[in-house]
């Protein structure tokens, strides 16, 4: 982690910067403008893969250690927004803000009209209200948005992943004490780093791996205590780049 370099910017910027990264031109006087860090890095590239975590930011990262993302991440985006749950990342990157298409801008609409392929995989609800009429794919549990995602990532110049299963298993658990939500969320992010280590191998060349995480769904109230329960407070969103050259 100590050779990971660290940036910090905006959540809202992340639009503008994928459009960038993929050779589209931003619609600059609608949404906010890239991270310039992140371009002088990487020039261009043939395709991103996005893969969005529910209940995974700085604190998960270093405190759960998973082995591929803290072996190949090259840089880490702080991402700063006043609203770091699920929907309110959905919207903000989906629509460049806390608007509503303002101006008419959708980040995947936006690409299709660009002569640039993108897919959104996930649940049936948040592709209802965040897709902007890309090429969808409904899937109902992260084991079956893993295994579309190996047949979507190297046909499409932008690919969407929503892992968000934590939801759904911490219900089912809780109402049978099964296991707490401290150890849910370690094993649902190392077993998520495996998959997400098999799409990298399948990745082709000059790609762009991006790994958003989150807060999830809605504030947990999690049995942390002392510093760690101080610094889980503390966390924020972030994105890991990894490219595959």
């Amino acid at each position: 982690m100590s050779e990971l370099q660290t940036v910090k910017c905006y959540l809202n910027q992340l639009p503008a910067t994928f459009l960038k990264l993929l050779g589209i031109d931003p619609p600059l006087n609608t949404i906010s403008p890239p991270v310039q860090d992140l371009l002088n890095l990487y020039e261009r590239v043939d395709r991103i893969s996005v893969n969005l975590i529910d209940n995974f930011g700085l604190f998960e990262l270093t405190y759960h250690k998973p082995q591929f993302l803290i072996s190949n991440s090259e840089v880490m985006l702080l991402l700063s927004t006043r609203n770091p749950y699920t929907l309110g990342v959905l919207h903000q990157i989906m629509y460049g803000g806390f608007d509503v298409e303002p101006n008419g801008f959708h980040l995947l609409k936006f690409l299709n009209d660009n002569d640039k392929k993108s897919c959104f995989i996930g649940r049936q609800k948040d592709i209802e209200r965040y897709d902007g009429g890309t090429h969808s794919i409904p899937k109902e549990t992260d084991m079956a948005t893993w295994v579309e995602s190996a047949k979507t990532i190297n046909n499409f110049e932008l690919s969407w992943m929503h892992y968000l299963d934590f939801e759904n298993l911490h219900k089912q658990q809780r109402s049978l004490k099964q296991r707490t939500p401290e150890d849910l969320i370690e094993k649902l992010i190392l077993r998520t780093d495996k998959w997400i280590l098999s799409n990298y191998k399948q990745l082709r060349p000059n790609s762009l791996m991006i790994i958003l995480g989150d807060h999830g769904r809605v504030k947990l109230d999690l049995e942390y205590s002392g510093k760690i329960a101080q610094w889980r407070e503390a966390s924020v969103p972030i994105a890991i780049v990894i490219r595959k050259k």
